[in-house]
């Protein structure tokens, strides 16, 4: 194969990840269409995250632009073998307190530098025992991301040490629209969805002031083997169990 074959094929490969729906949001903000990714981490990021990212350095984000960089086969193997923005968030945003909000697309440059930092480099939403230590290269945190999570599923509860979580695989939940929601906030509402499994939450993006928003937004949560009910809250309704045993 030749070399402008090889490129050719790298970017169809990358190109068929991005188009999946859960990476055509930034996985830190939920701005639309990121034409950025974190080759290590395995995420697509905006441009304004993008700018936090690079300034973890490499060893912690290695930041390449989907469309102006070569990509290695190293690189794009990563980002496949993560699988996009809603497996990578299953794990770094698995822990995050109640209450404690993500930024979203129009958030200040301070709200998304500590947001990031402490999602990819103190790892405050990461089970403890999946933490990584930063003397480690960036090669060694994809390699360590890999071997813990996508391949065994198997944790160690830091509160627990004698305890072993085994994760049976992923649960996928697609949120596709809203109609006719009610009111929350005077003639409009801001509406978004969230979904709790366990002490594991993950949310949908903000659609601004839409009473008949359409997100077409796939969700991951990892599954332990024990596992409770799928919690749904919604910005406009009560909290209700989804799926159970």
């Amino acid at each position: 194969m030749s070399r402008v074959q090889r490129i050719t094929s790298a970017n169809g490969r990358l190109k068929n990840l991005m188009n999946q729906t859960d990476n055509r949001i930034c996985a830190d903000c939920g701005a639309p269409d990121p034409k950025w990714a974190s080759a290590n981490i395995g995420v697509f990021i905006c441009l304004k995250c993008c700018g936090v990212h690079r300034n973890l350095g490499a060893r912690i984000s290695k930041v390449l632009s989907v469309q102006l960089d070569d990509w290695s086969d190293e690189d794009i193997d990563a980002m496949i073998e993560v699988g996009g923005n809603s497996s990578a968030n299953a794990i770094y945003e698995a822990y995050i307190p109640e209450g404690y909000s993500k930024p979203g697309p129009d958030s200040t440059h301070g709200e998304r530098s500590r947001f990031i930092r402490s999602k990819y480099e103190l790892q405050e939403f990461l089970k403890s025992s999946l933490r990584i230590t930063s003397r480690k290269s960036s090669a060694s945190i994809q390699s360590s991301f890999s071997t813990k999570i996508l391949d065994s599923f198997r944790i160690k509860s830091s509160k627990e040490p004698e305890t072993v979580v085994e994760y049976i695989g992923l649960l996928k939940v697609k949120v596709v629209k809203g109609i006719n929601l009610a009111i929350r906030d005077m003639l409009t509402s801001d509406p978004y969805v969230v979904l709790t499994l366990g002490k594991q939450t993950i949310q949908t993006a903000v659609i601004k002031s839409n009473l008949n928003p359409v997100w077409n937004e796939e969700l991951m949560l990892s599954v332990p083997q024990n596992f409770g009910p799928v919690k749904l809250t919604t910005s406009w309704e009560k909290q209700r169990s989804i799926y159970s045993h």
